[in-house]
């Protein structure tokens, strides 16, 4: 039976997300017990440099998650997603073991690169306020005029 579409590319932009406190708790849960797992150590060769979990969407009937991990250094990136992916059931299984729940939902890995586009921001920012003589201003000091000699 097809229900109604646009879950998978909803929830990537978190419009399909599970709703309420139990769609949050789970979600919490979910990103603590893959990031232990991860921390304890995936047997994927792929799986390789520091992982963090970021964040989990959850899909409205709790179903499926979309599992938002960093990976440093990036070039790392790519591969031990794939790593992750090929484990998720593992994983799910964890999730399972390490919570109360009965059921728990299919895990998707993606990587996340919002850390690394923020950083690229902020230095975009610093420069562009170093070009233009403001010292501070990408730290938000508020009314510096360079004056700090």
């Amino acid at each position: 039976m097809h229900r109604e579409g646009g879950h998978e590319h909803a929830s990537r932009h978190g419009a399909g997300r599970a709703p309420g406190h139990r769609g949050a708790q789970l979600a919490s849960l979910v990103q603590r017990i893959v990031q232990n797992e991860i921390l304890r150590g995936v047997s994927d060769p792929r799986v390789r440099g520091l992982v963090t979990v970021l964040g989990v969407d959850l899909a409205a009937d709790l179903e499926d998650a979309t599992v938002r991990v960093s990976v440093l250094p990036a070039e790392f990136g790519p591969l031990a997603v794939q790593g992750l992916n090929h484990g998720a059931a593992h994983l799910r299984q964890a999730v399972l073991k390490g919570s109360r729940i009965r059921h728990a939902p299919r895990l998707r890995f993606a990587l996340d690169d919002s850390l690394k586009r923020a950083a690229a921001l902020e230095s975009a920012m610093r420069e562009a306020a170093a070009d233009a003589g403001i010292e501070g201003a990408a730290d938000g000091a508020p009314g510096d005029d360079g004056a700090t000699e």
